[in-house]
This record gives C-alpha cells, sequence and structure tokens, in this order.
C-alpha cells in the first residue's frame, strides 16, 4: 500500500510533458503561422488590414485614452479601409503609456485576465502596462516557430544563460524541470567560476543555448582560453535581448564549431517581433505579430537600404495595445520577399536595438544590464533613470522621481537592485532633473566610463 501511494505521488508530481505545458492557445496560434507563413503578399496584407481594423476598433470602443486621440485627429474606425491609412492615426510613446495607463488600458478586459509588467527597456524611461494571460501562449508559439528554422524542439534539452535567475557565488544553476532547462545565472559568470559552469553544462548534456549576446561571448571566451572546444558544443545557440555583432558570431562559431546560431528583435511591448531567416543573414519581420512601420523624421516610410525608427503596432495584445507605438528603436529597411526562403514578408538589413552594456563589480564580474531591467512595479514611481560607471565596483543611479516618489520607493529599489548586483557592488543612488541625450537624441541604459572588454 506505501508503495503505491509512493507511485501514485510520483505520477502526480511529476512535471506535466512540455507538449502539454504550452497550453492550446500555443498549439492553435503556431498551427494557423506554420501554414499561413508561406501566404502571397495580398493575403498577407488582408489578414493585417483586418487585424488593423479589429485593434482600432476595440481601443475606440473600450479604451478612452485612444478614443480621445482618435477624436481629437478626426478619425474613427471606419475611416481604415487600408493599410497605408494607418498614416492618420496619431503616434504613441512610453511617456504618455506610462503617465496615463488606466485611460491605455481596455475595460473590456477584466480584471483577472490582465498581467501586469514593466520595462525599462534600453532607455532608462520605465513603464508599466497590462498584457492579457493568453499572450504568453502566442509569444512562445512565434518565438518557438522561428527557432524550429534552425532544428529546435519542444522538449529538448537547453541550457539558459540569461537574466532570470540569479542565484549566488555557491548556486549558480538551478533546473526548470516544466520547460526541461538548465539555468545558469548570467551574474556569476567569471574565469575563476567557469570549470563549475562547465561542469554542469557537460553533466546536463543540453542540445541548446538560451543566451544574451553578452554572456554567450563570454562563455566562448572562457571555452577557448581553457581548451574547452572540442569537450564543450551545442547544436544552437539562440541569442537574444541585446544586438547581436559579426565578430560575435564569428566567436561563437570558433568555439563551439557544431553549432547554428539564430538571432531576433522584440521587445516587451510586444508590437514588433523579427527572426534571422534560416538562410540569409536578414530579419523577418513577422507580419502576423504586428504591423510595423520604419519612419524617417519626418514620419514617412523610408526606402530600401535607408535608416529609420521602428513602429509598431500590436495585433494581439487586448489589455494595453500599442498602437502606432515609437520604439526608439533603428532598423535598416531591406526589400520586401525573402529569395532565401520564399517567405513574403518584410526584411529588416540591420536593427540597431538593446546595447551591449555591462557593469563591473569589485571582484571583476561582469554584468549584463538587461539583466537589471526590471519586469516589477519597482520603478513606478520613477520618470526616468540612468546607471553610470566610473570606478570598478561602484555604479550611481540617477533617477528622475515623479511626484508620488518617496523614501520607501529608494529603500525598495535599492533592495531589488542589490539582489541582482551582489555584494561586491556599492550602489550611489541618486537624484537629478536631467538625463542627457546621445548625439543620436537616444537615452542610455548605462554610462560606462571605464574601459573594459566587454560591452559597448
Amino acid at each position: 500500500m506505501l508503495n503505491m501511494t509512493r507511485k501514485f505521488a510520483k505520477l502526480v508530481l511529476s512535471p506535466i510533458p512540455v507538449k502539454y505545458s504550452v497550453g492550446k492557445t500555443y498549439w492553435r496560434i503556431k498551427e494557423f503561422l506554420q501554414q499561413a507563413q508561406w501566404w502571397d503578399r495580398k493575403q498577407i496584407e488582408q489578414w493585417q488590414l483586418d487585424k488593423l481594423k479589429e485593434i482600432i476598433e476595440h481601443a475606440y470602443s473600450s479604451i478612452p485614452g485612444y478614443r480621445q486621440l482618435y477624436m481629437e485627429a478626426g478619425i474613427k474606425p471606419n475611416d481604415i479601409q487600408s493599410l497605408r491609412d494607418i498614416d492618420y492615426l496619431p503616434f504613441v510613446t512610453k511617456e504618455l503609456i506610462r503617465d496615463n495607463l488606466d485611460d491605455f488600458t481596455s475595460t473590456a478586459v477584466s480584471k483577472w485576465k490582465r498581467v501586469y509588467l514593466t520595462t525599462g527597456g534600453s532607455t532608462g524611461i520605465p513603464f508599466g502596462f497590462y498584457i492579457t494571460r493568453l499572450n504568453y501562449s502566442i509569444e512562445k508559439a512565434f518565438m518557438h516557430l522561428g527557432w524550429e528554422r534552425k532544428g529546435w524542439k519542444l522538449g529538448d534539452r537547453s541550457a539558459v544563460l540569461r537574466g532570470a535567475y540569479i542565484g549566488s557565488e555557491r548556486k549558480f544553476w538551478d533546473y526548470n524541470s516544466y520547460q526541461n532547462e538548465l539555468l545558469l545565472s548570467n551574474y556569476y559568470l567569471t574565469e575563476k567560476n567557469y570549470p563549475k559552469y562547465a561542469k554542469q553544462l557537460l553533466k546536463y548534456k543540453a542540445l541548446y543555448l538560451q543566451a544574451y549576446p553578452s554572456a554567450a561571448t563570454m562563455l566562448a571566451d572562457f571555452v577557448m582560453t581553457k581548451g574547452d572546444i572540442e569537450r564543450l558544443n551545442f547544436k544552437l545557440i539562440l541569442l537574444g535581448s541585446e544586438n547581436v555583432y559579426d565578430w560575435q558570431k564569428q566567436k561563437l562559431l570558433e568555439a563551439f564549431p557544431g553549432a547554428s546560431l539564430f538571432d531576433w528583435y522584440g521587445h516587451a511591448e510586444k508590437a514588433i517581433l523579427a527572426a534571422r531567416c534560416e538562410y540569409l543573414e536578414q530579419y523577418h519581420v513577422w507580419p502576423f505579430y504586428g504591423l510595423t512601420e520604419i519612419l524617417d523624421e519626418n514620419n514617412g516610410e523610408v526606402s530600401v537600404g535607408q535608416t529609420g525608427e521602428l513602429v509598431g503596432t500590436s495585433f494581439w495584445n487586448l489589455a494595453t495595445p500599442f498602437i502606432r507605438y515609437r520604439t526608439m528603436d533603428m532598423a535598416t529597411k531591406g526589400r520586401f520577399g525573402c529569395d532565401g526562403c520564399g517567405r513574403k514578408f518584410q526584411l529588416l538589413e540591420q536593427v540597431e536595438g538593446r546595447l551591449q552594456e555591462v557593469i563591473v563589480t569589485g571582484t571583476g564580474r561582469y554584468i549584463s544590464m538587461t539583466a537589471i531591467n526590471m519586469h516589477s512595479d519597482v520603478f513606478d514611481n520613477i520618470k526616468q533613470f540612468q546607471f553610470y560607471q566610473e570606478k570598478t565596483g561602484e555604479v550611481v543611479f540617477k533617477i528622475i522621481k515623479k511626484n508620488s516618489y518617496s523614501n520607501k520607493d529608494t529603500a525598495l529599489i535599492r533592495r531589488e537592485l542589490m539582489k541582482k548586483l551582489g555584494q561586491d557592488m556599492a550602489l550611489n543612488i541618486v537624484f537629478v532633473n536631467e538625463i542627457l541625450r546621445t548625439p543620436r537624441g537616444k537615452y542610455r541604459f548605462l554610462e560606462q566610463k571605464l574601459n573594459i572588454e566587454y560591452g559597448e
């Protein structure tokens, strides 16, 4: 009887197979994308137009902020009869949504269906917004179908070297049995600790590595320095959340000669997603994810070969939709349609998204600022922030406060940041009235004054 009870408990407590845990929405969207990705341009644009009308009607009828914008612009949903009619719609920005979140959140989506997210992105302008719970499954469907272009399979073993798992000097790894993932801390990857990382990777035998490009590059350096090129390898390396450069790809292929590389551009706001082709070194903009514009300084669509700002309209988030959202990221427009794979998608030759920015702790650890980004409400009472470093082991956190800011926020911010920074980093919080833009008009997440090996 006792043995039967143990067997039953083991069965009940065992992880649900990944193919079931992703949910029905995942499979429904993925099945649609597997077919629709091969549609011709006319079919794709008709689907986009229907989806654009749907999201604008939703915004006009249930989101006060959008309704006011459209009424002031003299626009009604029925005025949108072609994709180019989007030109009549006003833009929205991070600041506008941040400062008026209630007005830009749908009254038609109940609270229990919403999830609150925050991001500072690459600009240091923190703001919160809502997605629906279904957005997690939808996002996975798009991402996974992109990964499959390079041979990825759901449920295969992956090692993850990103920012979600913090760990410690002693416990730098964990295991996510539900996703079949080895979680490795991005915060404690050093030359001293590398042998321990290598030991876990060899023990786990991961087929894939999911990593920030900056973290993957550091791992590659250690592999080559320690002579582990033939000893440690992957089938596929998935690179996201930061810009990735040709010199890094070359280094990764040298360190992991058995690996293929795949990267993509996206953001937490879920308005634009572009993934690499399996044949050519260009990004394919997913037309079923959202409507993407690449605009010049006069808000006109750029020509092929020209660089402009990425402006996105989300199709799937009904909670806080982003319609004509200025991302502040730049891209060089490629031609339409891919000669390599045959998909009738808009191509991007280059994307300037999140920079690879790192700080250095007192013991020489490199911490990616992508990992420092918060996705909770810790920065809700901040208008803008910027990290600044000119001394190893010390970092300054500059804050422009909202009127709602209090001493409690200072304590909360210090506590949450120190969880990620560690005890070998001194944190100095200062309040400022202005944070300067770069010569190109962008805000930097980090102003790094140290001459360091990694980062930009």
